[in-house]
């Protein structure tokens, strides 16, 4: 049990509650240069066949089958070369037994043509003749028509991220317009009487307001962000903020969520007449995390320390604002295994994340831990390269094992 909050909560029950007073976002329209990272708010239905005619899979011949039976290295068979095709190409040719055209990838397949014989099986024998070493059979090396999408059918579904490959996808549909969910309006209110602005003076014990920009790091691209400043350890102050903010999407603070005198956040919510859906989660950094309601405006309060707002931040307001935007599925990161290099010890109801450092040795992966507490080092964030997770039901886990690292670097030096 924790020596602060009565009793924990886990994440995963803490969401499902949370999650009832969540609502979707309405949706709205936008280019399709504006719609990378945003969600699809309507199934996409494709209004053609892709690809929309018979093309060429392959540089070679375009050839009909039956002209090509027998044909091997030793007994290659001999084709007149009636044409040729590059993608783009229109023709009226038709092609006659015993006859080809010569075609580039993508080309459209002549009429009277069913195949396509690679370069790397013929051979120019000049006066408009071609050898084929290698027989094909019918749609050989061929895309048909609609054998990538076929009209009417059902491409991607409501609440699907739009990533580079989607983004393909519709372009290649050549939709101009996007349906898409409204990005959440989340205000951002971090408390604290030490804490100044970027650029001011730190004498006195003040400390940056750094982890603002955590938070703008790591919902830029899913929300429209409304800071609004930083809040002094006052409740009539703090109050006058979150009023402010009660008619954006979400509210974010930070600092001031535990169960101390100078912890207002909680104080104020109630005051405000809202209702705690939970306060205190079982994990390790990020325990005083803090969830509420406001009338119809979600409130997450995360800690404080750097390293517990980032555990906070991964673990709740991300998946919140996924369920804001209706998205599909969970957030993932990449994962890999590695041999740990020293014990972890945890305790037992409280999911801890380690942060560690990932090096090579030869073949082997080794993770070794960078600290295990210290949820205001920021630094361990930076030095490490990903978190080992060890689950409620676990005590730890001993050096040699190996564990399963969640990556939260885009580059690692291996």
């Amino acid at each position: 049990m924790s020596r602060i909050f009565k009793s924990l909560t886990k994440v995963e029950d803490a969401l499902d509650r949370f999650f009832t007073h969540i609502r979707t976002l309405s949706p709205e329209t936008v280019e399709l240069e504006g719609a990378l990272g945003r969600v699809l708010a309507e199934d996409i239905y494709s209004p053609f066949d892709v690809p929309g005619y018979n093309r060429a899979a392959f540089d070679g011949y375009a050839v009909r089958s039956e002209d090509t039976f027998g044909a091997s290295s030793s007994n290659p068979i001999t084709l007149r070369v009636i044409g040729s095709l590059r993608p783009g190409d229109t023709t009226d040719i038709t092609v006659g037994k015993m006859e080809s055209v010569k075609i580039a990838t993508g080309a459209f397949l002549p009429d009277g043509t069913d195949a396509v014989v690679p370069l790397e099986y013929s051979k120019e024998t000049g006066g408009g003749f071609v050898e084929i070493s290698r027989q094909v059979p019918p749609g050989a090396n061929v895309d048909r028509i609609g054998s990538d999408v076929k009209r009417g059918d059902l491409v991607l579904r409501q609440g699907t991220y739009i990533g580079p490959f989607e983004m393909l996808l519709l372009a290649t549909l050549n939709m101009t317009k996007v349906p898409v969910r409204r990005k959440p309006r989340v205000s951002i209110i971090n408390t604290g009487n030490e804490i100044v602005e970027l650029g001011s003076d730190l004498s006195g014990g003040k400390v940056v307001n750094s982890v603002r920009y955590m938070l703008i790091s790591l919902l830029h691209d899913m929300v429209v962000i409304n800071y609004r400043g930083i809040a002094r350890d006052d409740e009539d102050f703090l109050k006058k903020k979150i009023l402010d903010s009660l008619d954006d999407d979400l509210i974010v603070t930070t600092a001031g969520t535990s169960v101390g005198e100078g912890d207002l956040v909680p104080r104020v919510v109630e005051d405000l007449g809202g209702s705690i859906i939970a306060h205190g989660l079982s994990i390790m950094p990020g325990k005083p995390t803090l969830m509420a309601i406001i009338g119809e405006t979600p409130l997450i309060g995360l800690p404080g320390y750097p390293v517990s707002a980032a555990v906070a931040s991964l673990e709740v307001l991300i998946p919140t604002v996924g369920r804001m935007l209706g998205i599909r599925g969970k957030p993932t990161y990449p994962k890999v295994e590695a041999i740990l290099t020293r014990r972890i010890a945890s305790r037992p109801g409280v999911r801890h994340y380690v942060r560690v450092k990932l090096t090579k040795e030869g073949n082997r992966l080794l993770a070794t831990p960078v600290r295990i507490g210290g949820s205001g080092i920021i630094s361990s964030l930076t030095e490490g390269d990903g978190f080992v997770i060890v689950p409620e039901d676990l005590e730890g886990y001993e050096a040699g094992e190996v564990v399963e690292v969640l990556v939260y670097k885009r580059w690692l030096e291996l």
